[in-house]
This record gives structure tokens, C-alpha cells and sequence, in this order.
């Protein structure tokens, strides 16, 4: 069946929402450097993993918020923003139009570091208006786990993780050989540099550099869309448990 809400005619809507469908996964993502992925690695895994995540869990996919708060790789070529407020309000209006079209629970995949705090206070503000439950993912993050069990290491930003995802959403994005030259840059505590000095960075000495095995990203796309929905599956059913 159709998925993506932009798709459907607003009588198809009517008759999936809420009594056939009450959950909507929202991509969320931005515009920004990485390495040798797309300028919108960070729009083309949550869009990916919603596509995934909708087949498996019976959700519907509402349009993607592409434009997101970036930081500290602005100065590169490609790289946009927007201002925080300006996102905040934004996405937070999108959150409460979905709650309001009668969806019980909005499930946020997010791509991007850049806009934590905005999206917790966005899932905060939304249960104070509408009673509306909020999953916020920030996918790599939760998935550390699944990264050290796949590539035995941490991921990074355009590291072994994002370029993973990205070469089993569509490998004709990654461009191994314009990595070649970039030294990925480790982030530490206590330093703050802007702009980042390369457009792949690493957390942890020695780990997260991008692989490019696609048999083995492929694998880590399919256990990370497992641990996904597990989490999710586990958050709702819960919610329902105590009547939330």
C-alpha cells in the first residue's frame, strides 16, 4: 500500500487515519558536507529507514523536513541552515498539524546532530497541547550498539556508520575516491574549532573512518532497522500499557 501522506487523495487519508493507522514517522534532516556522501546524506537515511520502518511496523511516511540547523560545516560548499527558532517553530507546527490530523503518535527520524534540544522541546510542547506522544530518534546514536557489533568500532559524522546507511539507500551517492585526500578529523573535549577543519569526524582516535563494503552495509541497514523498530514497538506498547 501507498505509505508517503503526500501520495494519497484526503479521502485515503480518512480511511486509514486513525482506525487503520494511528503512527507517523517524520524524516528529518539537513543540508550539510560529509565527507564523500551527499550534500543531503543526512535527508537520504531517515527517508531511507522510514521507508523500511513503515513496511515493517504498518506506519504512514508524512513529507520530509530537509532544511535543519547546521553548524560547524556551514562554510562548506552545499552546506545551508536555518536559523534555530525558525526551525523550531516550523517543525514544531508540522508535529501539531499531524496530532491534530488525528494520529495518536509521531515517530521523528532524525539525521542530523544540529537540532537536538529544539526536537526534545518540540516533542515536550506537544504533549502539553495535544496529549500527542513523541518518538525522537537520533538514529546513529541509538545504534551505537549495532555499529560496534557490525564494524567492531564508534561511527562518526560521514564515518563508517552514516556511510553505511547511505551506500544501502543508494550506493551511486558515495564517491569513495573523493575521500581519498580527507584526513577525518577526531573532536575532543575541551577544543571547539570553527569551521571543522574536514568534512568527516571522528569521536573516538582510530575509529569511524568510512568503509565502503557494501555487502556489510547492507547488513548493518537491515540490523539497524530491526533495533529501530523494536525500540519504537517497545516505546508504544508501553505508552498503551499505562494508558498514556
Amino acid at each position: 500500500m501507498e505509505r508517503k501522506i503526500e501520495r494519497l487523495t484526503f479521502r485515503d487519508f480518512a480511511e486509514l487515519v486513525p482506525s487503520q493507522i494511528d503512527t507517523v514517522l517524520l524524516p528529518v534532516g539537513t543540508m550539510e558536507a560529509h565527507g564523500c556522501t551527499n550534500l543531503g546524506t543526512d535527508i537520504t537515511i531517515p527517508e531511507f529507514l522510514c521507508e523500511r520502518l513503515a513496511e515493517k511496523l504498518n506506519f504512514l511516511i508524512a513529507p520530509t523536513i530537509p532544511y535543519g540547523i547546521t553548524r560547524t560545516l556551514l562554510p562548506y560548499p552545499g552546506s545551508m541552515t536555518v536559523r534555530p527558532e525558525s526551525f523550531e517553530s516550523y517543525v514544531g507546527d508540522v508535529v501539531l498539524s499531524l496530532f491534530e490530523n488525528k494520529f495518536r503518535n509521531v515517530v521523528i527520524i532524525n539525521g542530523h546532530g544540529g537540532h537536538y534540544d529544539e526536537l526534545r522541546r518540540i516533542a515536550k510542547l506537544s504533549w502539553e497541547k495535544t496529549r500527542g506522544r513523541t518518538i525522537v530518534i537520533h538514529w546513529w546514536d541509538l545504534c551505537a550498539p549495532v555499529t560496534q557489533e557490525v564494524f567492531g568500532q564508534a561511527g562518526g559524522h560521514a564515518g563508517v556508520d552514516e556511510t553505511a546507511m547511505v551506500l544501502a539507500a543508494d550506493e551511486s551517492l558515495v564517491k569513495p575516491e573523493q575521500c581519498e585526500d580527507i584526513k577525518p578529523f577526531l573532536v575532543r573535549g575541551g577544543a571547539y574549532v570553527y569551521p571543522n577543519p574536514a568534512p568527516v569526524l571522528i569521536y573516538k582516535d582510530g575509529e569511524g573512518a568510512p568503509q565502503f563494503d557494501t555487502a556489510k552495509a547492507q547488513q548493518f541497514a537491515e540490523k539497524v532497522v530491526d533495533f529501530l523498530a523494536e525500540f519504537i514497538t517497545d516505546v508504544i506498547s508501553r505508552w498503551e500499557k499505562f494508558a498514556l
